[in-house]
């Protein structure tokens, strides 16, 4: 087991991938390419709900992006 600090990451949420979830190797990510998870699956960028919006899928990638 490891781990790891990044510097664009700020309380959960990820600087680089333009505000969402801190997800350590999604698409976007520092370490796309560089690392590979044991199940071998890139997770795709997830996006906090805006204010007023209900996130139909509170696990699933915003439909926004």
């Amino acid at each position: 087991m490891s781990s790891w600090n990044c510097r664009y990451e700020v309380n959960g949420i990820c600087k680089k991938v333009d505000g969402a979830y801190c997800r350590p190797g999604m698409k976007g990510c520092v370490l796309v390419g560089k690392v590979k998870f044991q199940d071998g699956v890139v997770p795709p960028p997830v996006w906090p709900a805006r204010d007023g919006e209900s996130s139909g899928d509170p696990g699933g990638s915003d439909p926004r992006r």
